[in-house]
């Protein structure tokens, strides 16, 4: 566990002391780094990642319904099919990291890549979504979330 956090310590100074970082084909913490903007992320390591930056905003792109069913504690919520996905997501900082995870990795990683277009510069997609973290005994909440992604996600 210390190996893995150093580890991903580590990639963190390497990748943000770059000026000009240019894409890169490489083996991530996750098993796979698709390029500098996109980085798939297992449960386990979003644990570190929210220890190194306990503000990095978790972003639930399922449907509202999906979301009140369960999702992860303190993510918010901006369902990647609605109409208005690309005016609300831009609310978050895009030079800021941000976590994406959905119900299986398919939306979460199409959303992801709609980020990317949008201009964020570091987004980890949770590998697995939502499955792979209650498979890994991670806590979920259903109903309303401490957080109003609405005031957030205007």
């Amino acid at each position: 566990m210390r190996y893995l956090f150093f580890a991903l310590a580590a990639t963190f100074v390497i990748f943000s002391c770059q000026n000009n970082p240019a894409p890169q084909k490489m083996t991530g913490l996750a098993g796979s780094l698709q390029d500098s903007t996109i980085i798939r992320v297992w449960p386990k390591e979003i644990d570190s990642l929210k220890r190194l930056d306990p503000n990095i905003p978790v972003v639930d792109v399922r449907t509202e319904l999906e979301f009140r069913t369960s999702h992860i504690f303190r993510s918010i919520n901006c369902d990647a099919s609605a109409p208005d996905f690309d005016r609300r997501i831009l609310q978050l900082n895009r030079q800021a990291p941000v976590i994406v995870y959905d119900m299986s990795s398919t939306v979460s990683l199409e959303a992801a890549e709609k980020m990317k277009q949008l201009g964020f510069v570091r987004i980890y997609e949770m590998a697995g979504g939502i499955y792979s973290w209650a498979r890994d005994g991670k806590t979920l909440v259903a109903g309303e979330s401490g957080i109003d992604s609405n005031m957030i996600l205007k």
